[in-house]
């Protein structure tokens, strides 16, 4: 295309959002423009699987350009924030609010924001994505109408069924009709998933065997009966779309080795294909262009070449993208920052006349519990994808509008999220350590005996999750901080963030319906609450302390709604302020519910692609 030309659409960011929307405009003979901060993904896949394993730190990032071990947001081109910085440097000093460690600046009292997302690489965050499918139900959709807190979205889940059809083909989703139906969801007469469903691991059918029956705890639920179900997901249980199999390698995230995982690339690569899809990487998109009328003029971008950290040249180049209509996609952080900064730039809001962008900031806060299998029942860890199965049937009820609700994730990897397992209690018997509080004898073995004391633990080994729900609150945000910037001179996000007390009763409730599933299946229980001193995600409710986790799920900061007034774009994804404007992705969603947010937000995406299409 020539130098100066017009796109049809010019999308920024090439992640689950972007990459879809190009395959569904590309195939529909639009000429669609990607610009991505990150570098090329490469056809193989063997450097990011090296990178991976000789990463003793095995975060979502771990695999990934830029260095993750190496925090340096001041000198790093595109840089994000990573678990490392949550993490106390030298005993004194915490990572997680150190400008010089953490891409994420706060403000003073806020809580650290415990999830990352990824910037280094076309597909972004949807390369370490766990492939959970769930969709979302009806009592999600209407949190405040129904139960008094949080957002409500303009649409229901009957809009939204049809698009959820899709999305589960696209990305090709494991999972059965009928078990499904179990927990509560609706399909239509004749739906089928594209593929049967993942088998559970052998520690997940003791799991059901034992815990399979009435509620963990005394309330009242939708579906009033414990069930352990199989988990919809975007993995190969055979052949589909040319990819393989599932292998069950229990490194789902951070990466497939076998891609029998989707992630973004897929729909990348497949929009590439039509011929109409343009792709720029490495290209940084720092602010948006209003023309004389208030429609969106193009989107300005830096570009640069270096990806090491830290980075020695900065911007190389520069560009401006011009378009007939622009979608930013490029995640609910980056989204809110560019159009905060090209308000900056500018001096005239930009898709925030009801000053809401960067508000409603979510994510699940996940509360983890783990234990020990009793000896005539070891879980097997680490053997098919990092969970399969879940609790499903406690999600919905009456009792939300007292506390948050939460599904429960049965994970496959043992003990490797909440300790650091295998690595962490296999070192705690060579030198006498009890970092794992799997050896609080402090013994020391050796030989045969080292072997025969890992192989009791570590078979026995297992972890569940909470994934709690919270709700929007407009004190969560997103904002520009004003003295810290990138190598680019990009201003970084400054953060407000904290939990309400909805999502902290949660986790109280969340902590019961632990202790009685461990006392289903006999199990010890070794889940610690450490204090703020050692780890900064923690928080106090009714006198008691706990700790939580990132899920990696960020939602809000540019919400959906009925009104200019109350939302930044409309259930379509439109601005409300700039009729050429579209903001795509999980940033849109006014509630988070308790499932997995990739396939809502994908649904929602589908809905926005033909609505370009049309009025293109």
């Amino acid at each position: 295309m020539a130098k100066g030309e017009k796109y049809d659409v010019v999308i920024v960011g090439s992640g689950f959002a972007g990459a879809n929307l190009a395959l569904i405009l590309g195939r529909e003979g639009k000429r669609v423009l990607i610009i991505e901060s990150g570098d090329n993904f490469p056809s193989n896949r063997e450097d990011y699987m090296e990178n991976f394993y000789l990463n003793t730190f095995k975060s979502p990032n771990s695999p990934y350009s830029p260095d993750s071990n190496a925090l340096d947001p001041c000198h790093t081109n595109a840089p994000r924030p990573t678990i490392q910085a949550l993490v106390e440097a030298d005993g004194r000093v915490p990572d997680w609010n150190n400008p010089a460690k953490s891409y994420f600046t706060y403000t003073e009292g806020s809580l650290p924001f415990a999830s990352t997302y990824e910037r280094g690489v076309a597909g972004g965050t949807g390369n370490h994505w766990m492939g959970t499918c769930l969709r979302m139900g009806d009592e999600d959709l209407k949190l405040r109408r129904d139960f008094g807190h949080g957002l409500d979205w303009p649409i229901d889940y009957d809009y939204l069924e049809p698009f959820y059809g899709l999305a589960e083909h696209q990305i090709g989703v494991s999972a059965d009709v009928e078990e499904q139906k179990i927990v509560g969801t609706r399909f239509p007469a004749d739906y089928r998933y594209p593929m049967r469903g993942i088998p559970l691991s052998n520690w997940e059918k003791i799991a059901k065997a034992r815990v399979d029956g009435p509620p963990l705890t005394n309330e009242r639920y939708a579906i009033d009966r414990t069930v352990v179900t199989a988990t919809p997901a975007g993995r190969n249980s055979e052949p589909y779309q040319e990819r393989r199999v599932c292998h069950g390698n229990t490194n789902c995230t951070p990466v497939c080795p076998i891609q029998a995982k989707y992630d973004p690339t897929v729909s990348l690569d497949q929009a590439l294909a039509t011929g109409n899809v343009e792709i720029r990487y490495k290209s940084v998109v720092d602010y948006i262009i209003l023309d004389s009328s208030g429609r969106i003029g193009g989107v300005h971008y830096q570009t640069y070449e270096d990806i090491s950290v830290p980075a020695t040249p900065g911007q190389t180049g520069e560009g401006r993208a011009m378009g007939t209509i622009y979608v930013l996609a490029a995640h609910a952080v980056e989204n809110a920052k560019i159009l905060l900064h090209s308000a900056r730039i500018s001096g005239r809001p930009i898709a925030n006349s009801s000053d809401q962008v960067g508000r409603n900031l979510m994510d699940h806060p996940v509360y983890l519990a783990w234990g020990l299998l009793p000896p005539d029942a070891p879980a097997y860890g680490y053997r098919g994808p990092i969970s399969t199965s879940g609790i499903e049937t406690l999600r919905h009820g009456p009792f939300r509008r007292d506390r948050a609700a939460w599904r429960i994730e049965l994970g496959n990897a043992a003990w490797n999220w909440p300790v650091g397992d295998p690595y962490v209690t296999g070192l705690d018997y060579i030198y006498g350590t009890d970092n794992g509080a799997a050896n609080p004898r402090r013994a020391v073995h050796g030989n045969k005996d080292y072997v025969r004391v890992l192989n009791d633990i570590l078979t026995r080994q297992f972890r569940i999750g909470f994934l709690v729900e919270q709700d929007a609150e407009a004190r969560n945000r997103v904002r520009l901080s004003t003295r810290e910037v990138d190598n680019l001179g990009i201003p970084r996000p400054l953060i407000t963030y904290d939990l309400s007390d909805y999502t902290r009763a949660g986790f109280e409730k969340a902590r019961e319906a632990a202790r009685e599933f461990m006392a289903r299946i006999g199990a010890e229980d070794f889940t610690r609450t450490v204090s703020a001193a050692e780890n900064p995600t923690t928080f106090d409710y009714n006198g008691q302390s706990y700790n939580y986790s990132g899920a990696g799920h960020l939602c809000g900061t540019h919400v959906m709604g009925t009104t200019a007034r109350n939302s930044v774009v409309m259930h379509s994804q439109q601005s409300w302020d700039h009729d050429n404007l579209y903001i795509a992705g999980c940033g849109s969603m006014p509630s988070i519910g308790t499932e997995n947010p990739t396939l809502t937000m994908m649904a929602v995406n589908w809905a926005t692609a033909r609505d370009i299409i049309r009025r293109l």
